[in-house]
C-alpha cells in the first residue's frame, strides 16, 4: 500500500502544482486587465468593456484553482486556539475527522455547483455584458471542487498511512 500511496502523492503534487500555476497565470491576467482598465479609463476615457465580468471570472479562477492545492498541502488558515490538542494521537484523530468533514463538504458543494452548471447549460445562461456562457466558469468551479475533494482524500490516505505527517505544515515538511 505504501507504493500506491507514494504514486498518489506524486500525482497529487503534480496536479496541485499545475492548478496553482493556473491560478498564478489567472492572477497575472487579472493584474494586467486591471492596469489596462485603469489606464484606459483615466487617461484615454476608454475603459475595458466587460472588465467587471472578467474580474469576477478571474477571481473565481484564482480561488477555485487554488482550492485543490490547499487541500493537498494542508495550506488552510489556522487559528492557534487549540494548538495543544493538535499534537500526538489526539491531533491525528482531529486531523482525520476534519479531513473527512472537509472532503464531504467539498464534494457536496461540488454536487450543488454541478447542478447549477447543468441548469446554466440547459438555459443558455450568459454573462450580462460580454455574453460569455456561464457554464464554462461554473464547470471549472465544479471540477476544482471535485479535485479538492480528491486531493483531500489523497491527503487522508497519506496521514492514515503516515500519522507523523498529520501535523506538519506544507513548508517542505510533508
Amino acid at each position: 500500500m505504501g507504493g500506491v500511496a507514494k504514486i498518489m502523492e506524486r500525482l497529487a503534487e503534480s496536479a496541485s502544482r499545475l492548478l496553482s500555476g493556473l491560478a498564478a497565470i489567472i492572477l497575472f491576467t487579472l493584474v494586467v486587465l486591471t492596469c489596462v482598465d485603469v489606464i484606459g479609463r483615466y487617461f484615454f476615457s476608454m475603459p475595458v468593456v466587460g472588465a467587471v465580468e472578467l474580474v469576477r471570472i478571474c477571481m473565481a479562477g484564482i480561488i477555485f484553482f487554488s482550492l485543490p492545492a490547499m487541500f493537498f498541502r494542508n495550506d488552510h488558515v489556522c487559528v492557534d486556539l487549540i494548538t495543544m490538542l493538535m499534537r500526538g494521537r489526539i491531533g491525528w484523530i482531529i486531523s482525520v475527522v476534519m479531513l473527512i468533514v472537509s472532503i464531504y463538504v467539498a464534494w457536496r458543494v461540488g454536487d450543488r455547483v454541478f447542478d447549477y452548471a447543468v441548469r446554466a447549460h440547459e438555459d443558455g445562461d450568459k454573462t450580462e455584458y460580454l455574453g460569455i456562457p456561464r457554464v464554462i466558469t461554473v464547470s471549472f468551479i465544479t471540477l476544482s471542487l471535485y479535485a479538492a475533494a480528491a486531493m483531500g482524500f489523497i491527503r487522508l490516505v497519506i496521514i492514515i498511512i503516515n500519522p507523523e505527517k498529520a501535523n506538519r505544515v506544507a513548508s517542505g515538511e510533508n
